[in-house]
């Protein structure tokens, strides 16, 4: 074990003696401050040469955050691990995000626990360690080195060990379910079920009863008892994805059942427990929901253990040329790579659909095409003209141009191609319902409802993508108002 040089920052004479018998034993050199003048003192005398230091939160003449930004200042290679009695969880996180290497919870009852995060780093490895993008690209996260990703991804790893509910935001087609399985996949529930839920695809009777389960004969068409999934979840991840679509009702026996762990099935009688740690994700922002009467203030405190905002895709650019060549790797088997010229055009475009609406993209062009190289050429119109629209001839973005309107007989002809398969899909629901078996007809209109919303969102982003992002014009377009597409934008 490397000999490290360790600061102990605590007001309390009991922790900073802890820690000093604690470390040298590992044989560090401990050096002891109990305020932040102490540590500013050492600051200025140009002799902070600390490896580690171990900073209270809470101190009577300073804030924990505060000293925790100086100490990176003075020296940015020094680990800081916050500890805490006082703040919550996201405190703690706000640190991590401003630098800190890790946090620690008073009182320091587990010694285990206290070693399986100061250990490593007393003991830092002359290798590198396991590349993290390795690991989070086994879960389908895929980000270049320099992406705002690199430094997103080390939080999540440590998040994902602590005993915490986590809500994911972010932007459709960002990829929040694969950031949950990442967070359940390093955690110490890994071995247990990650079972995910949309909670927008469903009406309230279903979700209610894909949750809690029912009894045989509570409803109509339960013709056998049936597990939910705060059963199926037991001592692992429950993973409720759109969770800003829960109807109130929902998000009451939910809120119950994260107080206690208690929950009954439907049209039972039996009282049931369940060791959940719960991960939602949103592309709503739930702050304002909870300001419309729409979500439950003291629902959000409990999923909102920590937030994770995943960055879209047009904020992390570099990105693409990983993401497109894995995906051209595992789909193509490498018959098709990547130009140059396709990869600078793929860059320059914004993405409102993000990873999703990008694969989407590769797909249909490289089966149309059948390429070895997929170049500029390839790729759809779109994507020139927002590229010819929004750059100068010095690359500088300029005013988009209203898009030319669309020709009237194209027009009417896709109104005709509507109704037609509108009706064709209709009469077809219709002859084969009977063959269905058991299948209410609740959830048959749910799923039909649920393709509405598809369709409507699709024709929104495409929208979008060729008005280059400007919802004026496209809610010109389609006669609709802004609302109308925020609304959509904001379904699933």
């Amino acid at each position: 074990m490397n000999s490290k040089q360790v600061l102990i920052v605590d007001d309390e004479v009991e922790v900073t003696s802890f820690f000093t018998y604690f470390l040298k034993r590992k044989r560090c050199q401990v050096t002891t401050a109990h305020s932040g003048a102490d540590v500013k003192r050492l600051i200025a005398e140009g002799s902070f040469a600390f490896d580690l230091a171990f900073v209270d939160l809470k101190l009577p003449d300073a804030n924990g955050l505060d000293l925790l930004q100086a100490i990176k200042h003075a020296r940015p290679e020094c680990d800081v691990i916050i500890m805490t009695g006082y703040s919550t969880i996201k405190t703690a996180v706000t640190a991590m995000q401003r630098g800190a290497r890790d946090y620690l919870e008073k009182p320091f009852d587990n010694l285990e626990a206290l070693e399986r995060i100061v250990l490593p780093i007393l003991d830092e490895p002359t290798e590198p360690a396991d590349d993290l993008s390795q690991i989070a690209a086994h879960y389908g996260i895929l980000y270049a080195p320099n992406s705002p990703m690199a430094r997103f991804m080390p939080l999540a790893a440590k998040l994902a060990k602590k005993a915490i509910n986590v809500l994911i935001e972010g932007e459709t087609g960002t990829g929040k379910e694969l950031l949950a399985r990442f967070i359940h996949g390093e955690s110490v529930r890994s071995q247990h079920p990650f079972v995910g839920l949309n909670c927008g695809a469903l009406p309230q009777t279903l979700l209610e009863s894909e949750l809690f389960g029912h009894e045989k004969g509570s409803f109509t068409g339960a013709l056998k008892e049936r597990r939910g999934f705060f059963e199926l979840a037991h001592n692992g991840t429950l993973f409720l994805d759109e969770i800003g679509e829960a109807p109130l009702m929902i998000q009451v026996k939910l809120l119950r059942v994260m107080e206690t762990g208690e929950f009954n099935r439907i049209g039972g009688e039996e009282t049931r427990k369940s060791n959940i740690r719960f991960i939602s994700a949103t592309n709503r922002n739930l702050e304002t929901e909870v300001e419309r009467k729409r979500f439950r203030s003291d629902l959000l405190y409990r999923l909102e253990g920590v937030k994770l905002t995943l960055p879209p895709l047009r904020e992390r650019p570099a990105d693409i040329a990983v993401i497109v060549a894995d995906y051209l790797e595992k789909k193509f088997a490498g018959a098709c790579r990547l130009g140059s010229d396709a990869l600078a055009l793929l860059q320059r475009y914004e993405w409102p659909g993000n990873v999703r609406q990008l694969l989407n993209v590769i797909n249909q062009s490289v089966a149309i095409h059948e390429c070895p190289v997929l170049g500029a050429e390839h790729l759809p119109s779109f994507l020139h003209s927002h590229t010819a629209a929004a750059l100068d001839s010095r690359g500088v973005q300029t005013a988009y141009p209203p898009p030319s309107p669309p020709a009237p007989a194209s027009a009417r002809q896709l109104t005709d191609i509507v109704d037609q398969e509108a009706e064709r899909f209709a009469r077809t629901i219709i002859n084969h319902v009977d063959r269905v078996e058991n299948l209410p007809f609740d959830e048959i209109m749910a799923r039909v409802k649920q393709l509405e919303r598809e369709v409507g969102r699709g024709i929104i982003e495409k929208g979008l993508a060729e008005t280059r992002g400007n919802r004026e014009i496209l809610s010109r377009k389609l006669n609709i108002t802004k609302r109308t597409i925020r609304y959509i934008l904001n379904e699933k």
